[in-house]
């Protein structure tokens, strides 16, 4: 085999080895339902809404109706209200700015109270 075609394989079995451990670790966090790890990560998968920086953050899975709440308070120092609610589509509704959506296996609604800077989002996943 010629020099070449052994680089040109070799660096075709890394690029497919990287992709594939990538598109793993995505699926893996997209699949969490938990509020252990990766939940800010898991709530930007399944609803596409960023999570800006956070100061603090609750969470709670509810087994029965395989609904996960998280409740984030945005860190004023970091995050412009305006900015963060037009980029990310959030439709005002008095002080609440309000965003939902559904797919195959996911329902959700995100609420953010511009008084008390909390995000709310409540996802259901559907089996």
């Amino acid at each position: 085999m010629k020099e070449g075609t052994k680089v040109l394989l070799i660096a075709a079995t890394i690029i497919f080895l990287g992709f594939t451990s990538i598109k793993g670790f995505t699926s893996h966090i997209y699949n969490r339902t938990d509020c252990e790890q990766m939940n800010i990560d898991n709530i930007e998968l399944r609803t596409g809404i960023d999570i800006p920086a956070v100061s603090k953050v609750v969470c709670e899975f509810k087994t029965a109706e395989q609904m996960k709440i998280s409740v984030f308070t945005l860190d004023k120092n970091q995050v412009d209200l305006a900015d963060y609610t037009t980029r990310n589509g959030f439709i005002q509704k008095g002080t609440q700015y309000v965003k939902s959506g559904e797919r195959a296996d996911t329902k959700w609604v995100a609420n953010l109270d511009a008084t008390t800077w909390k995000l709310t989002v409540y996802v259901k996943y559907k089996a």
